[in-house]
């Protein structure tokens, strides 16, 4: 597995290596993640066969903060659910919410919903606005192990697997050492799916509304 550090010279290297259908390890807001081409149709694919999981579980895509504009062209939107991204993106959160219309048929398609990302990270925001397009993202582990906060701790949890990483970012995450906070936006309440580093108490705090559990 090569890893190399992060700089302008390794962004280009980056943006080559997905664009050319390749799955990366990198820092992000949360532990260590994945990333690869939403657009690629053997992408995901490939990134479930590294993380040795069942193609029917479902990956988070991410956009930049730029690309947010364009949010509709990846969830569904109304007033409410409106209001929750702008309050909540971006951050260590991922809204879970109907899809939109550009999210590729062959992506987990028994699913209606997609959960959605938007980092509060230099470095991802960097990757994402280089490439210009939307992400898959999950966490860089084999599924079952540990999360990874450490480069170091990414090569170690892939040593012995058959499918790993075609690049891997040095560095290690400085903000949270848990997996984002996945929340379902209902029509007029949040729902928190999986908790991590953004609590029911704050959430009420930066909404106003209820949030379930």
């Amino acid at each position: 597995m090569k890893t190399i550090p992060f700089n302008a010279g390794s962004l280009k290297k980056m943006i080559t290596v997905l664009k050319k259908g390749g799955v990366i390890a990198h820092p992000a807001d949360t532990c260590f993640g994945l990333t690869g081409d939403l657009m690629n149709p053997e992408v995901y694919k490939k990134i479930q066969k590294i993380k040795g999981r069942d193609y029917k579980n479902p990956m988070s895509i991410m956009i930049s903060v730029v690309e947010q504009i364009k949010i509709n062209n990846y969830v569904k939107i109304d007033d409410f659910s409106s209001f929750i991204t702008y309050k909540l993106f971006p951050g260590a959160v991922t809204l879970v919410m109907p899809k939109g219309p550009n999210i590729p048929k062959y992506y987990f398609p028994d699913l209606k919903t997609i959960g959605l990302r938007v980092p509060l990270h230099n470095l991802t925001q960097d990757v994402l606005t280089a490439f210009g397009g939307p992400l898959i993202t999950t966490s860089a582990n084999p599924s079952g192990l540990d999360l990874c906060f450490s480069h170091k701790e990414v090569m170690e949890s892939f040593k012995d697997s058959e499918y790993k990483p075609d690049l891997i970012i040095e560095g290690k995450t400085n903000h949270y050492d848990l997996a984002s906070t996945v929340i379902g936006v209902e029509k007029d309440h949040v729902k928190i799916i999986r908790k991590g580093p953004v609590t029911k108490s704050q959430l009420e705090g930066i909404l106003g509304v209820e949030v379930k559990e």
